[in-house]
């Protein structure tokens, strides 16, 4: 009678353990959940995974080592045992997540794999939303910004040259005849000749700076921190570089392709959508006095 006895509230115990652990294990998942939820922020995500595996498995401590970047550790990695579980998925590697304690059963060892699973969807799914994020705000082609970024950018940095009274010059350039190029050597020679420009303005440019393409075969820069002469003479080392240099088109012929430069400077109170009139008026006074040259804003007679 009394081993019956025993035998059964040992079974209760254990039950009861077991309830424990899947009541821990639940609200490990759902904050895991929560967080996948409200990030896609990959450190972030990064010291979550961490905190919620050594939570569901009654770890220790643990610590995530990324395939790059900083490591993230939560509590005391001297426990006597550690369970290794590689993130990785197809040919993504996330790194290793290492769980320590003084013990792990199977049951634990089980749900440290099956967290690791899911973690490791939840970083691909956080990889691939940068990667999404990125594309809406890159250039394709050029790997520039695109025109919706440099919008933005824009509207950025006239606000700060206004809180701080900075400098802000813009400069729009416009490759010369490429339509002429592209109807010579084909449209992928001007793709070439694009690729090429862009390669330019990221050698040239301070990394203060932006660069986009603005449309077809038309760039904005912007040049925080510049006032008319540097953009000036940053325009015109940018002209020299390209004149100076032949584009391999991908038919093996040399293309020598030139551009012309607006350039305008922020005055007070001046809108963005008047800082990039002033400097196309300049690039369009460039344009007529015969390419391949930068202009500054013309005086208000000379707008066309």
């Amino acid at each position: 009678m009394f081993k019956r006895d025993h035998t059964k509230r040992q079974l209760e115990a254990r039950v009861r353990e077991l309830e424990a652990e899947r009541e821990r294990l639940r609200d490990a998942i759902a904050g895991f959940g929560e967080a996948l939820a409200a990030t896609h922020d990959t450190e972030l995500l990064q010291r979550v995974i961490v905190e919620t595996a050594v939570e569901a498995v009654g770890a220790t401590g643990g610590l995530l080592v990324p395939s790059s970047g900083a490591i993230f550790q939560v509590g005391d990695l001297s426990g006597d045992e550690r369970l290794q579980l590689p993130l990785t998925a197809s040919r993504q590697n996330f790194g290793t997540l290492i769980l320590v304690g003084d013990r792990f059963p199977t049951g634990d060892r089980l749900t440290a794999t099956s967290f690791a699973a899911h973690a490791v969807v939840a970083l691909e799914n956080a990889r691939l939303h940068c990667v999404v994020e990125r594309q809406a705000l890159i250039d394709g082609l050029t790997g520039l910004a695109n025109r919706r970024q440099s919008e933005d950018a824009l509207a950025t940095e006239i606000s700060r040259a206004a809180r701080f009274d900075n400098a802000l010059t813009v400069v729009v350039a416009d490759l010369d005849d490429f339509k002429a190029l592209n109807d010579r050597y084909g449209h992928p020679a001007g793709d070439a000749v694009l690729r090429a420009f862009a390669g330019i303005l990221e050698e040239t440019l301070r990394e203060a700076d932006l660069a986009g393409r603005w449309g077809g075969e038309e760039f904005l820069l912007l040049l925080p921190g510049t006032d008319n002469e540097g953009g000036m003479l940053l325009a015109e080392r940018i002209r020299a570089t390209l004149a100076g240099r032949a584009i391999l088109t991908p038919d093996g012929s040399a293309a020598h392709v030139t551009a012309s430069f607006g350039l305008a400077t922020l005055s007070p109170g001046m809108t963005e959508t008047e800082l990039v009139a002033a400097a196309d008026a300049a690039l369009y006074a460039a344009k007529r006095a015969g390419k391949d040259r930068v202009e500054g804003t013309p005086e208000p007679s000379a707008h066309p």
